[in-house]
């Protein structure tokens, strides 16, 4: 019988390199949707199918994953995590974690540094359109003229002119700006001279000047600071103590969102605070059922926990459950001990910054995939996350091990 059997030649590593070929370019497709999709978001562009572009992207880097050479290890991993991501839409009926996990996995085998300064520079490009179109008039308003500022009743109310350059809220262009800059440093510091960092700070001052946004501008000038410090102390750069701080203040973050959870404005300190954040930690009081505070909390959250708000870790944990945000911030944890054993100080700079950040505001906690860079920081360490599979390409390979 088996003499007339026809064999087949199979070319495997013609194969391969197919099957990489269509990894590589679903990655790239779904990447250029995801990051489309944020730019219009923060246009004044209505998104239309917005459900179903989140589905073809989620195939995409299905897709890249599934054709990418790894270990059976790294499938348990997947497997783990996949359903972590599954059970969260089960009870929630949000996507957003199945779709991180498969989107993290998807990182595996490409240059992530590319990828990263990518990213970096189409959102410069979305960002500078979206700005030009609203200052000659063809689409988006330059400005608005609303009450910005007012006390948890109504007090101190007053009408300003703001501009928001087509992003909708003079809030909003900041803080593009703002992660804009963190990305870039993270992707140039290397090249960047002190004259480059004195030439952010008088753009972000300029910033200020147009949007009145005093978290930006803090935001900015924490950063900057930060950096001159690990740049200006070289010792730092090989020290464990830049990622140490990054994990104390994440857990200091959490504690505080936690309290403002659970007393909103009845701690004298969260309500003086509250008066600096134009009443962030108050709007929890602003619906019937209190969202957000800690008695809407529960280990997996439910479907009904779908109000936004600006405070980002309060919203991660009423949106995803205690469980997913204990497990997320572990894993920023473990991404931070990876990244000090190969040396990437910079990393520890910006996850300290954007943790801050995201206690006031929920730029990093949303429905958009590619606004949230920690996410592409996971990829790139994935393996070392793990302990499985060959170390990214490019992500931090020039840097010095610690050993």
């Amino acid at each position: 019988m088996e003499k007339y059997l026809v064999k087949l030649p199979i070319d495997k590593e013609k194969i391969e390199k197919y099957m990489d070929v269509i990894s590589k370019y679903a990655f790239a497709i779904g990447l250029f949707i995801e990051l489309t999709i944020v730019l219009l978001d923060k246009s004044a562009y209505i998104i239309q199918y917005e459900g179903w572009w989140f589905r073809v992207t989620f195939l995409l880097f299905g897709l890249s994953l599934i054709t990418t050479k790894r270990e059976a290890k790294q499938w348990i991993w997947f497997g783990i995590f996949a359903i972590i991501g599954f059970i969260s839409y089960k009870e929630t009926g949000r996507n957003e974690i199945l779709r991180w996990v498969v989107f993290i996995w998807s990182c595996y085998g490409k240059d992530m540094k590319k990828v990263l300064k990518y990213t970096f520079w189409y959102t410069v490009f979305g960002c500078a359109i979206i700005t030009l179109f609203s200052i000659f008039g063809i689409y988006g308003e330059i400005a608005r003229t609303e009450i910005y500022r007012a006390g948890p009743m109504g007090e101190g109310a007053i009408y300003e002119t703001r501009y928001c350059f087509g992003m909708g809220h003079p809030n909003a262009f900041h803080c593009m700006m703002l992660v804009i800059t963190w990305l870039g440093i993270y992707c140039y510091h290397e090249k960047l001279k002190w004259y480059g960092y004195a030439l952010i700070g008088v753009f972000h001052i300029i910033v200020f000047l147009f949007t009145d946004s005093k978290t930006g501008l803090l935001m900015s000038i924490g950063t900057l600071s930060l950096v001159a410090i690990v740049k200006c102390w070289k010792k730092l750069q090989s020290s464990i103590w830049p990622y140490l701080l990054a994990i104390g203040v994440m857990a200091t973050c959490i504690y505080l969102s936690v309290l403002m959870a659970k007393y909103c404005v009845n701690l004298p300190i969260l309500a003086k605070l509250d008066g600096y954040l134009t009443g962030r930690i108050f709007s929890l009081w602003n619906t019937t059922n209190n969202e957000g505070m800690l008695h809407t909390w529960s280990l997996w959250s439910e479907s009904r926990n779908s109000y936004y708000f600006d405070l980002g870790i309060v919203r991660f944990f009423y949106w995803f459950g205690i469980i997913p945000g204990i497990i997320y911030f572990i894993a920023q944890c473990r991404l931070l001990w990876c990244s000090y054993k190969r040396n990437d100080y910079m990393l520890a700079v910006i996850i300290t910054v954007i943790t801050i950040y995201t206690v006031f505001e929920a730029h990093f906690v949303s429905d958009y995939m590619g606004r949230n860079y920690i996410l592409f920081f996971f990829g790139m360490y994935l393996s070392d996350m793990i302990g499985v599979g060959q170390k990214n390409k490019s992500d931090v390979s020039k840097m010095k091990m610690i050993k």
